[in-house]
């Protein structure tokens, strides 16, 4: 899908021009802006300032370099689509949380040492930190979500991404339904929308990448080091995250990790302080907020959240719950159908 705003006939492309910023409605913080040309000088002074690119190689691929750019931005998000025909090599980070997928070409991101190639059609959310990036000759979507309001949102100021991670079917399938449901009405600049409806479509964006693409973990910071035993214990983890829904127990994550069940105690209570229960129960506790602040109105309750993360006993779940985030279970879900 290529995210082009309908701006009308009166927006022309001229070979080697910048078009100018065309005005909505002053009720409507929406701007638009739309630029194309054959100039790379010109490309790079636009794609420097706008990508924050830093130390940028270009080699031309074609002796006609083609580029253009358009988005609609208010202050929440940003609908942005790019093309531009060279070999491009640099650095870029952002402050907003970017969600970005090809349409045609090919693009290489590196972040601390991983190299993964976008897929066309397939989103991905870029990382927050410098990152190294190949383009060639691409056709790029990219989605903006202003991190603060994505954060309060979330109702987690440390909420992030795993970069570089792509979505599951399901996540895949929330994502396109929203890119296809909410964009061609946010990119008619010519058409008015209203403050609510300009915050529910960013509601809709931001909501869907929540359940589209997977949460950093800190836990990956917590375990430094690149030992036989740091590994294990990185192993022990990914289970415990993976499998935490299900009836596990320290002989299941012993067996993941490679280690026997003493071995798994004393690495866990070496490196992160804590037994296999303690860390199991983290876990589930911190799933079942999350899937506590993402319920939907009137289709969830506790207690059925509680079930669904192996917490038997109500009364015992709320009292860990109130222990570890400072309320009851309760409270986070009527804090969610309250927005």
């Amino acid at each position: 899908m290529v995210l082009t705003p309908e701006a009308g006939p009166s927006v022309a492309r001229r070979s080697g021009s910048v078009e100018r910023p065309r005005a909505v409605p002053r009720q409507d913080t929406r701007s638009y802006r739309r630029l194309s040309g054959t100039d790379i000088d010109q490309a790079m002074a636009f794609f420097t300032s706008d990508y924050d690119l830093k130390a940028p190689v270009i080699r031309r691929t074609r002796p006609d370099t083609l580029w253009d750019f358009a988005g609609v931005t208010d202050e929440r998000m940003s609908l942005r689509t790019s093309r531009f025909g060279v070999d491009l090599r640099s650095q870029s980070q952002s402050d907003d949380v970017i969600v970005a997928w090809l349409r045609s070409g090919s693009s290489t991101i590196t972040f601390k040492g991983r190299s993964v190639d976008l897929a066309q059609g397939v989103p991905m959310v870029l990382p927050s930190e410098l990152y190294d990036l190949h383009h060639r000759d691409i056709g790029l979507n990219l989605v903006h979500l202003d991190r603060t309001f994505l954060t309060d949102l979330v109702g987690d100021e440390t909420f992030a991404f795993e970069p570089l991670e792509r979505p599951d079917p399901e996540g895949l399938r929330v994502w396109q339904e929203t890119v296809r449901r909410h964009s061609s009405t946010w990119l008619q600049v010519d058409n008015e929308l209203s403050a609510i409806a300009r915050r529910d479509i960013a509601e809709a964006f931001a909501t869907a990448a929540v359940r589209a693409f997977p949460r950093r973990t800190t836990w990956r910071a917590a375990v430094s080091g690149t030992g036989p035993e740091h590994q294990r214990l990185r192993r022990a983890l990914d289970y415990v995250h993976a499998h935490a829904r299900e009836p596990i127990g320290t002989p299941e994550i012993a067996v993941a990790a490679g280690l026997s069940p003493r071995g798994l105690q004393q690495s866990l209570r070496r490196h992160l302080d804590q037994t296999p229960g303690e860390l199991l129960r983290s876990v589930r506790l911190d799933g079942a907020r999350e899937d506590l602040r993402r319920a939907e109105r009137d289709e969830t309750s506790v207690a059925d959240i509680a079930r669904g993360w192996g917490f038997g006993h109500l009364g015992r779940f709320s009292a860990a719950f109130r222990s570890r985030f400072g309320e009851l279970p309760s409270d986070t879900l009527r804090s969610r159908l309250r927005r």
